[in-house]
């Protein structure tokens, strides 16, 4: 019972924050001030801790995100490239289905937070010398703040399945974009398209990620409760099975985790 109420009132509070920064609340709360995210507040905070407290007590053991892997990024990939081969599709719907493509195949490959990945700007992204890869830099998140000093610093190489190659993936959005005349050298990468056409420079939120995903799984009839974590432990559990990762902190510092105790539960359960 534990388990369930503690995985069930996190992830509602986490859905609480991404509405409420959807409509321009911010991420955090201020308490002098009685103003900002109501959901983010140090009472709330509270709250889970003492429930992670209790857990501990009993010996309950946190519930894990279901992982995506491999199967089903394809599986998104190929309906998406059917779906982008269709002649009725709006202009929109085109940019919506391109990015949805770059977004879960760098998500999934990076093994990063969707709330920072969809943070991401442009300039945060530099193509390897010899063409072989990208280099992410976060400088703000949930796990940086933009504390000093501090950033996620990752590496994504192509692959020779081209259905799944992230690298690929994320150049093809570029080259959508510019047919359209939109400019995504500079400021967020991963856009939203208002109800017009019009793509603006603003983030995609979580919310958004989570309903592409829900859509995807479920036209497809393979979805069993993923959300948009489930590629971070995904990309985990693939980094150690096939033997990219030789241990934790190999894994720490790809997927950008700076407390060991996630890391060491996925490796010790696969290695």
């Amino acid at each position: 019972m534990l388990l369930t109420v503690r995985s069930t009132v996190e992830g509602l509070i986490q859905q609480l924050i991404n509405i409420f920064d959807d409509y321009g609340c911010g991420r955090v709360w201020d308490v002098v001030s009685r103003t900002g995210n109501p959901a983010a507040s140090p009472l709330v905070k509270e709250y889970l801790k003492l429930i992670r407290e209790e857990q501990a007590k009993v010996h309950v053991l946190p519930k894990q995100a279901k992982p995506i892997f491999l199967s089903k990024v394809r599986a998104i990939a190929l309906f998406i490239g059917r779906e982008l081969g269709r002649s009725d599709l709006s202009l929109r719907e085109r940019f919506v289905l391109a990015r949805d493509q770059a977004w879960i195949k760098v998500q999934f490959f990076a093994g990063d937070r969707a709330s920072d990945l969809s943070l991401v700007v442009s300039q945060e992204v530099k193509i390897l010398e010899d063409g072989s890869g990208l280099v992410f830099q976060h400088t703000f998140g949930k796990t940086l703040r933009g504390e000093k000093g501090k950033n996620n610093y990752f590496v994504i190489k192509r692959c020779e399945d081209q259905v799944l190659c992230p690298v690929k993936g994320l150049l093809d959005y570029f080259l959508f974009a510019k047919k359209l005349k939109v400019d995504l050298s500079k400021g967020y990468l991963f856009r939203i398209v208002s109800e017009n056409g019009m793509v603006l420079d603003k983030n995609i939120s979580y919310s958004v990620v989570y309903d592409r995903l829900l859509y995807y799984l479920s036209t497809l009839g393979i979805y069993e409760g993923e959300t948009p974590h489930s590629f971070r432990s995904g990309c985990a559990i693939t980094m150690a099975l096939s033997g990219s990762a030789d241990n934790a902190d190999q894994v720490m510092r790809h997927i950008g985790w700076f407390g060991k105790s996630s890391a060491e539960y996925i490796v010790e359960c696969i290695l």
